[in-house]
């Protein structure tokens, strides 16, 4: 082999080594870039389903606000609302034709869940005590009458003593 020819060859095996080293770390650098960029995309589907789940539940508030206002009129939605619930049996009494005493109100927490306990005592006709009952039963609370007793004070005179609880919708727990 002459010269130029063995030159040729280490010069050839030189470009071909490195060739080949320059396409060995361009294939580890195209993987590496592309397991980055699955990663991206993966992160980046994780936030556009988080970013489709909070559009959802914000259609869905924005749908549900009335029926949701509606429902949080069944609940008093602190313990200061107990005033405006008395305020409520107090102007419906007279109007039902029975006098009417708040014994009592205390808080108490049950389960988790807060109640308002109301003692009521109210005198009137039976008719109209009973009817007074189904009323407070009926009022557009979540509540529960407790106990119940009525007894005659005379002819036409019934007196009748309640204790009821309704429920405390508190959302800051």
């Amino acid at each position: 082999m002459s010269k130029s020819t063995k030159a040729v060859l280490i010069t050839s095996i030189l470009l071909f080594v490195f060739s080949v080293s320059s396409f060995v770390l361009m294939g580890y650098q195209v993987n590496r870039q592309g397991e980055e960029l699955g990663e991206y995309i993966a992160v980046l589907e994780a936030e556009k389903a988080q970013e489709d789940a909070f559009f959802r539940l914000q259609k869905i508030a924005e749908d549900t606000k009335e029926d949701r206002g509606l429902l949080q009129d069944y609940f008093l939605a602190s313990d200061s609302d107990s005033i405006d619930f008395l305020n409520l049996v107090e102007e419906i009494a007279p109007e039902s034709g029975v006098s009417l005493k708040t014994e009592g109100l205390d808080k108490s927490l049950e389960n988790g869940v807060g109640w308002i306990t109301i003692n009521f005592s109210f005198s009137g006709s039976r008719d109209r005590v009973e009817q007074f009952l189904k009323i407070l039963e009926t009022l557009p609370y979540v509540l529960r009458v407790d106990n119940y007793e009525m007894t005659s004070t005379g002819s036409s005179n019934w007196q009748a003593k309640v204790n009821m609880r309704v429920q405390v919708l508190d959302y800051d727990k």
